[in-house]
């Protein structure tokens, strides 16, 4: 296969939509994965089926990564990009935070990108970029979000961690920090908090406003590419200034 190669986990969301947009835009063929086969097919119904290839299932599932990687070696030989994105989010003070949403949070958030590195290892090789979506949160102290902090500063140091590892192979291991995106977990986040949007974003001294999820992709796409060729183990933070506000 001639075209570029990537995947993308929670593809089907704001962020994952968008990125999948910008790369098939740039030639790639993309691999999307959802644990939502319906939106996954809205996804695809937008694209011509060479550019891009729905795969449904549950990223805390080692055999189903496993699965998900022969797939790719079947259709593409080879993968330069892996966009580890799927997540999970809810506000909850410690009192109500479960061992259940502890774990899970942890799982989604954190083990998925352990098994996404480990499972598409085999197809990664020199040039190959690896790109985690981490949160400001994974730096700043942040309320009421005990499981959804602690996934991130995970997601934050496994990054480093495999970036140092896979250096010598020329892989790249990079994440990306945004804080609210204008996506269903910035919905979430107003509704439990008893604010709007436009109020959430009057913190961020950049516009006065959060992110759109195609403001966050460029800086995916950015690390994704040759333009970032000589950047790995870094934290991209795109937040308009709110971390440094």
């Amino acid at each position: 296969m001639k075209k570029k190669t990537a995947m993308i986990t929670g593809a089907a969301g704001g962020l994952g939509q968008a990125v999948v947009e910008k790369l098939i835009d740039q030639d790639f063929m993309v691999f999307v994965n959802d644990n939502n086969q319906k939106r996954l097919d809205l996804l695809a119904e937008n694209y011509d089926s060479s550019s891009i290839y729905p795969m449904c299932f549950d990223v805390t599932d080692e055999a189903a990564w496993q699965k998900a990687a022969a797939t790719i070696q079947e259709k593409a030989e080879k993968l330069d990009v892996l966009f580890n994105n799927a997540g999970i989010f809810k506000i909850a003070t410690i009192e109500d935070t479960t061992v259940e949403l502890w774990e899970k949070t942890l799982a989604v958030n954190t083990l998925s990108m352990f098994l996404g590195i480990k499972e598409m290892l085999p197809l990664l090789g020199d040039g190959s970029s690896v790109i985690n979506t981490a949160s400001i949160a994974s730096f700043l102290g942040s309320k009421n979000r005990i499981a959804y902090a602690a996934s991130k500063g995970a997601v934050a140091a496994l990054t480093k961690a495999a970036a140092i590892e896979l250096a010598p192979r020329g892989i790249r291991v990079n994440s990306v920090h945004p804080a609210y995106i204008n996506t269903q977990m910035a919905e979430h986040a107003a509704q439990a908090t008893d604010r709007t949007k436009e109020e959430m974003g009057q913190r961020i001294p950049l516009h006065n406003r959060i992110s759109t999820a195609d403001e966050v992709a460029d800086a995916v796409v950015f690390l994704a590419t040759e333009g970032s060729r000589f950047m790995t183990g870094a934290e991209m933070v795109v937040d308009g200034g709110q971390s440094v506000n």
